[in-house]
């Protein structure tokens, strides 16, 4: 993949991230930004991109109380707090047993971290956001650090396990970030991500209504499972599990969305708006993969 500046706000992306064809077709447009779709092998990606700068500045801490959730960012992320230990509660359940030594990055506000340790993992976070991280020490007394698995440096063969829930998509290069987590895994180490598929059933039958494409600019990629397994081959890692995985929301949450994707509105009384529940609508495609 080559990159090319532009007026210092954005990059233009010069080849696929994927198998490096140079000839990408528009796609659609949404809220001023263009995504297009490789002419080789269809991944579809954000084109031109924000540059490093404007992505700092977009996870902020207005990142976690966004006004408008559909589009980017969540509207009470640490208020939803009960809904995301659940969630991560169930992704433990296909990681290898405890104790492993465990790096979640991308660690937002520590919930997984929390879920993790209380479990027996001897887990840690790092996270870029400066807010979100001092939450996690802060407001969880959990080990999250403030900075990127690339800025860290860690040492090779640090880690047993590390996990990425949502955030391949959100990387300015997902291929050397998957190297960087083969180096630091020991051998025949797990990582475990999670990403919106864009080949999905659920994306296929929605069109343009799909919600994955209104999550720009902080969705960089958009991936489907025939590119993750190609960029993790290519990595030095063997796929051992792939699913589409639960999250534990609002029934607010959800019935907002489902009015989204179908374009009428969905009122509830309050008291059901506030109510957890646990859903799979084919969205999250979770992959495990073993370091070769």
């Amino acid at each position: 993949m080559e990159l090319a500046s532009q007026d210092g706000q954005q990059k233009l992306i010069r080849s696929c991230l994927v198998c490096g064809d140079r000839a990408p077709r528009p796609f659609r447009a949404q809220d001023g930004y263009q995504i297009v779709a490789c002419g080789g092998c269809g991944l579809r990606y954000l084109d031109p991109q924000p540059d490093a700068a404007a992505l700092e500045r977009l996870y902020a801490e207005t990142y976690y109380h966004s006004d408008d959730p559909l589009a980017r960012g969540y509207a009470r992320y640490t208020a939803e707090a009960e809904n995301w230990r659940a969630t991560f509660r169930d992704r433990l359940r296909f990681l290898p047993a405890a104790p492993a030594r465990l790096l979640d990055v991308g660690a937002a506000a520590g919930f997984f971290v929390e879920q993790a340790r209380q479990v027996g993992y001897d887990a840690r976070g790092v996270e870029p956001s400066t807010w979100a991280s001092a939450y996690a020490r802060d407001e969880l007394h959990q080990p999250v650090e403030t900075g990127t698995l690339e800025g860290r440096a860690y040492e090779a063969a640090s880690f047993d396990v590390v996990t990425l829930w949502e955030v391949i998509e959100h990387l300015p290069d997902p291929r050397a970030f998957l190297h960087e987590i083969a180096r630091v895994l020991a051998p025949g180490g797990t990582l475990a991500l999670s990403t919106p598929d864009a080949g999905s059933l659920a994306a296929r039958l929605s069109g343009r209504r799909w919600l994955g494409w209104q999550k720009v600019p902080e969705h960089l990629w958009f991936f489907d499972g025939p590119a993750l397994a190609r960029l993790l081959d290519e990595a030095g890692f063997t796929i051992t599990h792939r699913r589409y995985v639960s999250l534990t929301v609002t029934w607010g949450f959800a019935l907002d969305r489902l009015s989204a994707l179908v374009g009428v509105p969905l009122p509830a009384p309050h008291a059901l708006r506030e109510r957890a529940v646990a859903v799979n609508p084919g969205y999250d495609l979770m992959i495990v993969a073993r370091k070769r």
